[in-house]
């Protein structure tokens, strides 16, 4: 039965694996089919199943969690910024579903809330977590979660008291601080942002990701330099990342070497294939004075799905009457 699900693609009718999807053994067997084309990257077979499964058991959390997982996937295997933002928009409507049908379930109300927190659903994120601390109170991972979805929303009162939560449940985890950090930076307190960063990343001095708070800090005091000392000791595998890139780019642009923020920029462009973060680059080589590479990367863009605004025409040209 699995053998022949797992190829339901090529399927008759009368083989037809659904048709016995309200079974258990069948539900069993379809669930099984789409993890096995996730596994093997057949995201199209996974998503025809995983559809027709959630369709057929539209109460069965599992279906919508496996549907949300598969929408997931194919954000993460598409360049272009309306798929992907499609794809996150139904994976979060999936896991909510999914959150919906089972409300004392924390793992899967955190999934929910990460996969909304995502597709710019800060409202409903905010509800899973909230569900989520709940149901399993003494987790300091739900309040983090929260903190940092409140911080991202503006309610800075009420993400101190989540991040502060999490920090008090875990103490010697280092991301409540960095999310602290965070919302000092928010409320314009870069010194006291600074301080944070530096605790957090003592906590765990091998956790690269940490350093991105306390580059934000030095970033806003003005110390580009230091931005520039604290990310460049790392090797590149380690600053493989958007959030890395961008502050790199950042620093070297302050400081007034364009060229070096365009290939900073380039290199995460290449890594990532994203058609915004293409198009970025065509903009920072712009600027850099370097017309060739501008282009090259305007036309990898585009490649990737970036559609260049309009042209000014003669009604709105802000050049009109001069």
């Amino acid at each position: 039965m699995l053998c022949m699900l797992m190829a339901c693609a090529h399927c008759s009718q009368s083989e037809d694996p659904m048709a016995r999807a309200e079974d258990p053994a069948g539900r069993r067997a379809a669930l099984d089919a789409v993890e096995a084309s996730l596994r093997t990257a057949r995201l199209d077979d996974a998503l025809r199943i995983a559809r027709r499964l959630a369709d057929a058991l539209p109460n069965d959390a599992d279906a919508q969690e496996v549907l949300a997982r598969t929408h997931l996937a194919r954000s993460l295997a598409v360049a272009q910024p309306a798929l992907q933002s499609a794809e996150r928009a139904a994976a979060a409507q999936a896991y909510l579903r999914a959150a919906q049908l089972q409300p004392a379930h924390a793992g899967l109300q955190s999934a929910a809330g990460v996969a909304a927190q995502q597709a710019g659903m800060f409202g409903e994120a905010i509800a899973c977590f909230e569900r989520a601390q709940s149901s399993d109170a003494a987790n300091a991972q739900h309040p983090l979660y929260l903190g940092q979805v409140l911080l991202q929303s503006g309610d800075a009162v009420r993400a101190r008291v989540c991040l502060e939560r999490a920090r008090d449940l875990a103490p010697e985890s280092p991301w409540p601080l960095s999310g602290l950090s965070g919302l000092e930076l928010q409320l314009g307190n870069a010194a006291a942002a600074l301080e944070l960063a530096r605790r957090a990343r003592t906590l765990d001095p091998l956790a690269d990701q940490l350093r991105i708070a306390e580059a934000k800090a030095l970033r806003k005091l003005a110390r580009h330099a230091d931005v520039l000392t604290l990310l460049l000791a790392l090797p590149p595998k380690s600053r493989a990342g958007e959030a890395f890139a961008w502050e790199i780019a950042s620093a070297h642009e302050s400081l007034g070497d364009r060229v070096a923020a365009a290939a900073a920029w380039g290199q995460w462009a290449e890594q990532c294939a994203n058609a915004e973060a293409a198009a970025d680059a065509a903009r920072r080589w712009e600027d850099a004075g370097d017309p060739v590479q501008a282009a090259s990367w305007r036309r990898v863009a585009m490649q990737r799905g970036w559609v260049p605004p309009p042209l000014p025409t003669s009604a709105n040209d802000p050049r009109r009457g001069e």
